[in-house]
């Protein structure tokens, strides 16, 4: 969980728009990926190019802006080639295979490519500081619309003891609300919950938003229990797992962790979540499953 789920892209179950398109939609939409290659040929000729970029540093700077406040995947596979080829920007590979990923989330087939030949980690990337100011991308959009997915949450979150904004932050960062993701680690579905946690906490269809929500829920109370309501140990588990927080006696010191628990805190506030008893029964249903 945590880590930006991979290869498997699919319309919202319930309807609401999320950040994926195929590659013919976006060339069509923003002429991104064609601007993109037209604009490496004019930097390496040195002539003029329709966006009026003089230099990579400059493109750098507009493929950010455009990855960052619409998740457009041309922009995030642009991002890939500059950090992987060192073009405006130090060579950096384990970005370059995170924004790859990012673009191969929503099809973009020669991201998939370049990431397949990417030597980087895309888990140990941290994005540049330009992809943090977000206030408009997709998951902002869906984590404030109030839509299908939010009525879901806001029906089970008080049964779990879990703040609803709380849970939708996750939401937000784990899969970007579409409820088909799935990572390279085999985490899945809206909360990106990995095999082990699906059985840990009995959840038999991951992509099925409902028994994702629930299942996550259950996970979230029980860090929520057993960090005392501390909200960046609790997100820091949630990516890293408790094992790792415990080891660390706090964050662990992963840039992808760390990275993380900044995209919660962006739209989850709050440093202390309450912590709720718990009927006898309730206490039941979160005994994790037998392994």
């Amino acid at each position: 969980m945590g880590e930006s789920p991979v290869a498997e892209v699919g319309q919202a179950a319930d309807s609401e728009p999320v950040a994926s398109y195929s590659r013919e939609q976006s060339t069509l939409k923003n002429d991104a990926y064609k601007q993109f290659i037209k604009l490496q040929v004019s930097l390496a000729a040195g002539t003029k190019n329709s966006l009026g970029l003089s230099s990579y540093e400059q493109a750098h700077a507009h493929y950010c802006a455009l990855a960052g406040e619409s998740r457009d995947p041309d922009a995030q596979f642009a991002m890939g080639w500059l950090y992987s080829m060192g073009k405006g920007v130090e060579v950096n590979h384990d970005i370059a295979a995170r924004f790859f990923s990012l673009a191969a989330i929503q099809g973009h087939r020669d991201a998939r490519e370049w990431l397949d030949k990417e030597p980087g980690n895309a888990e140990l990337a941290v994005l540049p500081a330009c992809m943090h100011k977000q206030g408009n991308s997709a998951a902002e959009v869906l984590f404030r619309k109030r839509g299908p997915i939010y009525q879901l949450v806001k029906k089970h979150a008080p049964v779990y003891g879990v703040d609803v904004d709380f849970a939708m932050a996750v939401i937000a960062v784990e899969s970007g609300f579409n409820p088909k993701a799935t990572s390279r680690k085999k985490a899945q579905g809206l909360m990106q919950l990995l095999p082990d946690t699906q059985a840990r906490f009995h959840v038999k269809d991951a992509y099925d938003p409902e028994q994702n929500i629930k299942g996550g829920l259950s996970y979230l109370r029980w860090l929520i229990t057993y960090f005392k309501g501390d909200v960046e140990l609790v997100a820091a588990a949630y990516n890293a797992g408790e094992n790792a927080v415990q080891r660390h006696q706090g964050i662990p010191p992963y840039p992808e962790t760390r990275d993380y628990v900044k995209r919660i805190a962006h739209y989850y506030k709050k440093k202390h979540h309450e912590v709720k008893q718990r009927s006898a029964m309730q206490q039941a249903e979160m005994i994790p499953a037998a392994s």
